[in-house]
């Protein structure tokens, strides 16, 4: 794993909750609003693209089936987004790696007979060394509907979040 920051360091590269229990790790940050943040302020500014990504996580995090109000009102207070090439150092994190290509950028992938394969497809990993729920790595795919559909989301939470 590359090293870890400490403190204020990684605030210019997350969004959103960075004491959040979920941090989800993507390759790039959105166009910023320079006015208040907010789910509508990042779809208005980056377009369909932001919106299926805050669309997949929000169904991820949402508790109930209400993900749309969530996604509006809640979820940049709950969860955290990063943009470095490194993993955010905290005690008790639920890491979410997202893509391919960035699973190798953060040097973390599937390589052992004990890392948990989520689905039928592999397109979702659970790594060996972080079985600990309190500190778990997950490897997903990009949150793209291609590659991030209703029923591997349906999966994932019911199976590793909730």
């Amino acid at each position: 794993m590359k090293d870890s920051a400490d403190g204020d360091e990684f605030n210019a590269q997350g969004l959103g909750n960075m004491d959040s229990l979920h941090i989800f790790y993507l390759p790039n940050s959105p166009v910023l609003p320079k006015q208040e943040l907010s789910s509508s302020a990042l779809i208005e500014l980056n377009g369909n693209h932001w919106r299926k990504i805050l669309t997949i996580v929000a169904k991820l995090m949402c508790a109930d089936k209400d993900w749309r109000t969530y996604r509006d009102k809640q979820l940049l207070d709950e969860v955290g987004f990063f943009f470095g090439d490194y993993l955010v150092k905290k005690k008790s994190r639920q890491h979410y790696i997202c893509g391919k290509s960035h699973w190798l950028t953060l040097q973390k992938e599937p390589i052992t007979d004990q890392d948990v394969s989520c689905d039928d497809a592999n397109k979702a990993w659970l790594l060996k060394d972080s079985k600990d729920i309190a500190s778990r790595i997950m490897l997903l795919p990009y949150p793209d509907y291609r590659q991030f559909n209703n029923r591997l989301i349906d999966l994932i939470k019911k199976e590793y979040i909730n």
